[in-house]
Order: C-alpha cells, then structure tokens, then sequence
C-alpha cells in the first residue's frame, strides 16, 4: 500500500472536482451514485457520502431526495451589494429572469409595516417571483414596497422590467450610499417554494431578509427570499 496516497474520501472530492472541471459531470446533471462510487473507489458508503457532503457544503453539489446528487448550475459566490439581483447576476455574467407569480395591492402584516416605517392601514405593493439564472430557478422572493410612494408600480412587467430600475428611473428613487438591513439564516423549505426550487418536496434554502434604504437613508422596500442552498453563496464583508 502506498502510505502516500490520500486518503480515499480526498481522492473521491479530487475524482469529482476534475470531472466538473473537465466537463464529464455536466452542470444540472447527476453524478454517479454512491453505491457506484463505492465500487469505483472500492470503499465503503459512510467514506463516499463523506467527500459528498464536503462538496455539497461547498455549493458544488447539491442533493435532490428520492433523485441523487447533482452538479450545482453554476457557484453564485457574491458580495452583496445594494444593486438589486438583475445588476448582481449580471456582474457575474449569468443572464437572470424573473417569473411573476403575484403583482398587486395588499395589506402587509406588522412586521412589514415596522420595516418600512409604515402606518398600519397604509397601502402596499406586493411582488412574488420566481428569480432564475440562466433560465435555472435560484431563488422564489417576496417583496413589499408603499403604494403610496409608488403609486404606479403596478403597471409595469416585472418579468420584463427590474424593480429597481423602475424605481430609479420612474420614481426617481436614489440609491447612492443605500444601504440594507439584513438577516440571513439557513432554513428548511417545504410545500410550493421547495417544489419550485428544489423539484421535491423539501430543501434547504438560504433565507434572505432585507430592508432596503436610500440615499436618505429612508426604508423603500422590505424582502423575503429563499435561494437555493446548493446553487448560492453569499459573502459578506465586515
């Protein structure tokens, strides 16, 4: 035996992070099983689901029960910054799109009135969509905003139109110096959002709770997301 060797769940980790580079375990599609690795590496389950798990943590793997372990679509290792997710996705020369699940008038719970600083029978703008990079589902997002600042938010297509764009330009809206207040925390997901993004019945999603603010340093808009825990990452620097 070769004392030199690695160790075996370190030559799995090594196996697979050269076929994804190589392109021989394709971006969305499955790795081989475990039971297959097992006998590849001639090693036992409990070492295989090890250098699994390490690449899962990662976000270059990520699992779908009942289905196996994938190639993540793509690594979205970002510093937030307060440019809304089109100019994010953009920078990281992913294509992003938005479907629209719901775009209308509501009532916002006391949470959201806090948040935006709002009276409690103010009127609010609602916005749920589904966020995808490169036609793949990243995240489903939830978005609250004042129809009283932003009386006509709901005559634009915000499949075809970014929100913050529409707040610059429309609304003259000024985020120079904004800022956003935010809460971050992994969380397990289940009925509609996980079938969305996830293709099962439950996930684990990274939870993004934001409170934005403008140059003025006044709350315009408040948010609920759940990325995708396998496809994104978040830095922050401190």
């Amino acid at each position: 035996m070769n004392s030199k060797a690695p160790p075996i769940f370190r030559q799995i980790i090594d196996h697979i992070n050269a076929g994804i580079e190589s392109g021989m375990y394709v971006h969305g599609k499955a790795i081989p099983s475990e039971p297959e690795l097992c006998r590849q590496f001639d090693t036992t389950r409990m070492t295989v689901r090890r250098a699994i798990d390490a690449l899962v943590n990662e976000g270059k793997l990520f699992r779908i029960q009942g289905k196996g372990t994938f190639v993540s679509h793509m690594e979205l290792d970002k510093t937030y910054q307060k440019q809304g997710f089109t100019s994010n996705m953009l920078s990281l020369s992913v294509h992003p799109s938005s479907k629209v699940l719901m775009a209308g008038p509501c009532m916002g719970d006391r949470e959201v009135q806090k948040g935006l600083e709002l009276d409690a029978d103010e009127p609010l703008f609602c916005l749920k969509r589904i966020r995808l990079a490169d036609d793949e589902p990243i995240a489903v997002e939830r978005v609250w905003l004042s129809l009283r600042r932003f009386p006509r938010l709901p005559e634009f297509d915000f499949e075809a139109a970014s929100l913050f764009d529409v707040l610059h330009r429309e609304f003259g809206l000024d985020l120079t110096n904004g800022y956003a207040k935010q809460r971050v925390n992994a969380v397990t997901v289940s009925g509609e959002d996980a079938e969305t993004l996830f293709g099962t019945k439950r996930g684990v999603a990274l939870r993004i709770r934001n409170v934005d603010y403008d140059k003025t340093h006044r709350p315009f808009a408040m948010s609920d997301a759940y990325y995708h825990g396998g496809k994104y990452t978040l830095d922050v620097v401190i």
